[in-house]
């Protein structure tokens, strides 16, 4: 298997573990997506402590495509957020998984000109595939319509921003890279400040939040920061289109971890696990084991 595929499912191991606790904290604390989006992009500027690894000064262009790669991640966040908050992560997670790949695709063939084989064109539609079984299953009402664009809004910035980021690796070092994108998700979360109604919730939550959940979110942020680094250096060595196609390895995991807490946790999480979806989830999980096999 190639290392950069390891590396990215490694990642979104990571971030499955990590969108239970970000669902349970929508549901119970941290209510206010915009605020949640808010934290994550402050607390990314801890990248900065990496400048001893190797820190350039890149060119004009660059630097501006590192600071509008980390700009579009934070803003997608506030919308992938929103969905999170109206719909099941299990839902939620594969609308997503199909979405991005499919325009990283496209932007990536004209930013970038990346090109994949006849092989990995079809392990991409494979894994596509898989989250469609699954995204796909549920009836749609305006509340899904509703979600649905969330998701949909949240797909192309991920997906324009990843193809950005995967420029400016092309002429960075990681790290270097890493740093000038995560400063630009600082400069965007500082720029929600200037919305006053924005401000105040992000300033009510702040006041209200308990200390628990505050250490649940920090721990929730480290497996997200590791992850993010893991995700990030997988589209540094490889194809910035299947980094993100391996996001159908994340709902595999999340699979495992929904049916866990529902069963035994089902406060902290409660997922549709009938027998019609189990149905569903296995055979996605069936195709996206083939869809792997494919590209490795």
């Amino acid at each position: 298997m190639r290392v950069y595929i390891v590396f990215a499912i490694l990642a979104y191991f990571a971030f499955a573990l990590n969108s239970v606790i970000d669902k349970f904290l929508l549901k119970k604390t941290v209510r206010e997506p915009t605020t949640y989006a808010f934290y994550i992009g402050l607390l990314s500027g801890v990248a900065i402590f990496l400048f001893p690894f190797g820190l350039d000064l890149p060119s004009g262009k660059i630097l501006v495509l590192a600071l509008a790669s980390g700009a579009l991640f934070e803003f997608a966040l506030i919308d992938f957020f929103r969905s999170l908050k109206l719909e099941d992560t299990t839902k939620v997670l594969p609308a997503m998984g199909a979405l991005v790949p499919l325009m990283t695709f496209i932007l990536s063939a004209v930013i970038v000109g990346e090109r994949l084989s006849g092989r990995e064109l079809l392990g991409l539609g494979v894994l596509v595939a898989g989250t469609l079984v699954l995204s796909a299953r549920s009836s749609l009402t305006k509340h899904h319509y509703r979600w649905l664009g969330h998701v949909a809004l949240a797909a192309a910035l991920f997906a324009m921003s990843f193809t950005l980021a995967k420029a400016v690796y092309l002429e960075q070092s990681f790290i270097s890279g890493l740093i000038w994108t995560r400063l630009g998700m600082v400069a965007a979360a500082l720029a929600i400040l200037v919305f006053p109604r924005a401000r105040s919730e992000i300033f009510h939550t702040t006041l209200n939040i308990p200390a628990g959940s505050k250490a649940l979110f920090l721990s929730g942020q480290l497996l997200a920061a590791g992850g993010g680094i893991l995700q990030n250096y997988a589209v540094s060595i490889g194809s910035v289109t299947l980094v993100n196609a391996l996001q159908s390895t994340q709902f595999a995991f999340l699979i495992l971890l929904s049916w866990f807490f529902s069963t035994f946790f089902p406060h902290i999480l409660d997922e549709d696990f009938s027998t019609k979806s189990v149905a569903s989830k296995v055979t996605a999980l069936i195709i996206i084991g083939w869809g792997l096999w494919l590209i490795s």
